[in-house]
């Protein structure tokens, strides 16, 4: 089941985290110090929690969260920029995905899958996640909706306002379980710059979820991070080099033409007042995810449904109409794929199964959904499966079995 993932569930994690690299004392002026004594006046090792209750302390902050994905023909950044309130726990947020002109046109592809076409705002209150596409409605997810519609929630899920800032799953959550260990370099300006170095199984999460979920072993090459504090000890920037996370994907041949990945955060206008626009305004209506959302896997042979408007891109989770009313898909078959075969087979998955059965939906389907282009031509697959070996009792033999569940759609042409 999905779960939402905050900074609150993730106290434990300090001890992956590895110490400070360098840092290099500098001056600054005596006012900036006293102004920062609650968090520069702690010990170093404590500094970065009391620089969290700073931040929070100033009421409220503007953001702006990226991941720069570059390649030889530019840059793609994934964005979120908008504001927080620490006091009510609430954040806005406009979310987007920009690349330039002669950035891979694979690795675009593979970006925008899961990425929702247009306009995307995303607005938090404590564990509950607004998100709006475009013009349209609010939609809500609560703990209970992300329990019920599963992991492909998480997209959104992750983030729900946590311990750290209302707007989780940014360089930001990170920073509190970093434990300093050699004295940072302090600017003319007051501020001190850290800099440290995390394990990258600790940066990984900073990721969309579709490629967290390529990858189980991060390995062990330390990823930079470098911090940096106000004069008044606030959260201001940090940026995290993630080079190491992108050679294991690298590994699993995932955006292969990209050869640099970052993470960067900023915090500015503090104790500003902050953008309206959130659900709380009363001007657009609000729907609960629960019941106008279903897992595609749900969906019944010939019923409709759109992926449009979840917020979470990608198939799993669809809007289910009426088939005369618009739609993106229409479901040919649920397939169940059980097979048990004799001896030890080199089988990697049950997609060949699956495909037959579709292939024989797609034959006995209506005349009318395969013709007047309605439909594009053929269908479209998902699912998973999976493949298991075991030897008989008694002198059987081995057996290998294929289960999984998929389902095969048509797509609007």
């Amino acid at each position: 089941m999905g779960t939402l993932r905050t900074a609150r569930h993730r106290g434990a994690a300090v001890a992956l985290l590895l110490p400070v690299i360098i840092g290099m004392a500098g001056c600054g002026t005596e006012v900036k110090a006293v102004a920062g004594k609650a968090v520069y006046g702690q010990p170093l090792a404590e500094q970065f929690r009391a620089s969290t209750d700073a931040t929070g302390d100033a009421g409220t902050a503007a953001f702006v969260s990226t991941l720069t994905y570059g390649a030889a023909g530019g840059d793609a950044v994934q964005e979120a920029k908008g504001s927080q309130d620490y006091e009510r726990g609430t954040a806005l947020a406009e979310l987007g995905l920009r690349a330039g002109r002669h950035f891979p046109a694979d690795a675009l592809e593979f970006l925008r899958a899961s990425h929702p076409d247009g306009k995307q705002t995303v607005a938090t209150a404590e564990d509950d996640v607004y998100v709006r596409q475009g013009d349209s409605a609010w939609l809500k997810y609560t703990p209970e909706a992300v329990d019920e519609l599963g992991e492909a929630t998480g997209v959104i899920a992750a983030h729900a306002a946590g311990d750290v800032a209302p707007y989780s799953g940014t360089l930001a959550d990170l920073v509190p379980r970093v434990i300093p260990r050699e004295k940072p370099e302090r600017r003319e300006d007051g501020s001190r710059v850290y800099r440290l170095t995390v394990l990258p199984e600790v940066a990984a999460e900073l990721l969309p979820r579709d490629l967290q979920s390529l990858q189980h072993d991060w390995g062990t090459d330390p990823v930079p991070l470098t911090v940096r504090l106000d004069a008044d000890g606030r959260l201001a920037a940090a940026t995290a080099d993630l080079g190491p996370v992108l050679a294991r994907l690298h590994e699993q041949k995932v955006l292969v033409e990209v050869k640099r990945l970052s993470a960067s955060y900023r915090l500015g206008d503090f104790g500003k007042p902050v953008k309206p626009g959130g659900p709380d305004q009363g001007d657009r209506p609000v729907e609960d995810a629960r019941e106008v959302l279903a897992p595609l896997a749900s969906i019944e042979d010939g019923r409709c449904a759109g992926t449009g408007g979840t917020g979470l891109g990608g198939t799993a989770i669809v809007r289910p109409v009426d088939c005369a009313d618009g739609h993106d898909l229409r479901v040919l078959a649920q397939v169940k794929v059980d097979r048990t075969l004799p001896g030890k087979q080199d089988i990697a998955n049950g997609d060949v199964y699956a495909r037959t059965a579709c292939e024989r939906a797609l034959a006995a389907a209506p005349e009318d959904w395969k013709r007047g282009g309605a439909y594009a031509d053929g269908y479209s697959l998902v699912g998973s499966s999976r493949v298991g070996s075991s030897f008989a009792m008694g002198g059987g033999g081995a057996e290998t079995t294929v289960t999984g569940d998929y389902t095969c759609y048509l797509r609007t042409a």
